[in-house]
């Protein structure tokens, strides 16, 4: 076999079912004891099962696993942390670093993982495609329909979050030829993108010409009919349209029009999988929430206070933002939003967030990474390995719905949209098209203490209900309003490992 062959195999990590190929070995040996995608595809529940089991190997690096969430979120300021794991401490330093795509990286995992996790998804789903186009019924047609939906889906969300996380990648689906492939051509995010979004409304319209329905146990891990699921498919196109965007202009530029119209068509009630003990969990909830130690919760990290400070009625927050970075330090905050402070007073837990006073960063490290806030909108014991799992919120697409309103010059009708969870979950008097009621302890403030506006306010509410559903979101709402810090990263590039594969420069 050519060399160029055996790199693009390694590239894609085709060979499934444990079967593990290195470079030094004859491919043409066949284990018959270890079953080949191309024998194990003639097999119909075989094939159903590389599709049924494909949205859980998607999940963590979509996420709701430690890479890429971690250095996303505290790059976005959304949590701070002192802590190296999974490459956050460098990456959300200040001033900002480049990112290292050597190969030896210590930190390679942060663009590895997603990046190998992501492919290998999509060649499960493109064998089992290929063999349903190749004439293999799974049983009967319902079965399988929902087989060759739910693996577009897949295929698409997959090479859509590739779209969100680098700045190239290549596609794969069902029709590429890959031991042809000499040289795979990289396409940008833009174009990752739009094949994405071909990718999952070809999903859609396998969907509507069908009927099937979607167990809670595997497949989305949440029982949906089949109009449930076309609504899911459409949210996510709604989030893939946005939240590429790489900066204010090309946010800006989105189509609006088109993202209101998936949000329209999309869910009605949370998106939230339910968690299964090693087959389908939150690990990004988990650490988020974390409490080892009594009277140290959020032992991981905490959300940041460049999240939370806008809600503050005192000039602490005014305060800690003009102060130098190295002499920063934590401070109680005083606030009417009731995410973040009860009834009882500034010491009081929110329903999202509580007051602590412990320290759990070294001081070494940076006394500005220091936050009093700790997470406990999910809990802090076993809750993200069981129960239902929050990962895409009817709050996220209304204020979607709400940003593209007020994009296009429609702010009277974002109002109510931004109302919802402002009031209801936050207990705070709603906004009018002018912004939040100009008065004491107005929620949010701007940097220099004045009232903010109705896009603060937008702005403001998306990311505290986002908070803790899911790792990346928060970074991808900072690049596209161009709030990330000056010299972040806004993608990773392709990694390292695979560019030296490739033989290309890193």
């Amino acid at each position: 076999m050519p060399a160029s062959q055996k790199r693009t195999r390694h590239l894609l990590l085709l060979p499934m079912l444990g079967i593990v190929l290195m470079s030094c070995q004859d491919l043409e040996v066949t284990n018959p004891n270890l079953p080949d995608a191309g024998r194990a595809t003639q097999q119909p529940t075989a094939t159903e099962t590389f599709v049924s089991t494909s949205f859980r190997t998607w999940w963590p690096v979509a996420g709701h696993d430690d890479y890429p969430s971690w250095v996303f979120s505290t790059m976005a300021n959304e949590i701070t942390s002192g802590f190296a794991d999974f490459g956050q401490l460098e990456m959300s330093d200040q001033p900002r670093i480049a990112w290292n795509n050597s190969p030896v990286n210590a930190r390679a995992a942060v663009a590895e993982t997603p990046w190998y996790g992501l492919y290998r998804t999509i060649s499960s789903v493109n064998d089992a495609l290929k063999a349903i186009d190749r004439g293999l019924i799974i049983v009967d047609t319902a079965r399988t329909a929902r087989t060759k939906s739910v693996g577009k889906l897949v295929q698409g969300l997959s090479h859509g979050y590739l779209g969100l996380y680098f700045d190239q990648a290549f596609v794969a689906d069902e029709k590429t030829l890959l031991d042809t492939i000499a040289d795979p051509q990289f396409q940008t995010y833009q174009q990752m993108n739009a094949v994405a979004i071909a990718q999952i409304d070809s999903a859609i319209a396998i969907a509507n010409r069908s009927n099937f329905t979607l167990p809670v146990d595997s497949w989305l891990y949440t029982a949906l009919t089949k109009d449930q699921y076309i609504r899911v498919a459409n949210s996510f196109v709604a989030r893939l349209m946005v939240y590429t965007a790489r900066s204010r202009t090309e946010r800006a530029a989105v189509n609006w029009n088109a993202v209101i119209s998936r949000i329209d068509a999309g869910i009605t009630t949370d998106f939230a999988p339910t968690a299964q003990v090693d087959v389908l969990w939150d690990d990004w909830k988990r650490l988020v929430a974390r409490l080892r130690t009594a009277g140290r919760p959020s032992d991981f990290g905490r959300p940041s206070y460049f999240l939370l400070g806008p809600a503050d009625s005192t000039n602490g927050y005014v305060n800690w933002t003009t102060t130098a970075l190295a002499s920063r330090v934590a401070f109680q905050m005083r606030t009417k939003d009731r995410r973040i402070q009860g009834a009882g007073g500034p010491a009081t837990p929110g329903t999202y967030v509580g007051y602590n006073l412990n320290n759990i960063f070294a001081a070494s490290r940076g006394t500005w990474r220091f936050s009093h806030y700790y997470y406990l909108r999910n809990g802090t014991s076993t809750t993200w390995q069981t129960g239902p799992q929050v990962a895409m919120t009817v709050a996220e697409m209304d204020l979607l719905k709400a940003e593209g309103l007020i994009r296009l010059n429609r702010a009277a009708e974002a109002v109510p949209l931004i109302n919802k969870t402002r009031v209801a979950n936050g207990q705070l008097p709603p906004v009018t098209i002018a912004g939040p009621p100009d008065e004491a302890g107005c929620v949010p403030r701007k940097l220099n203490g004045q009232c903010g506006s109705l896009w603060d306010a937008l702005r403001y509410e998306k990311s505290i209900e986002g908070l803790g559903v899911s790792g990346v979101n928060a970074f991808f709402d900072a690049r596209g309003w161009q709030t990330l810090p000056e010299n972040t990263p806004v993608h990773l590039p392709v990694p390292g490992r695979e560019l030296a594969v490739l033989r290309k420069p890193l």
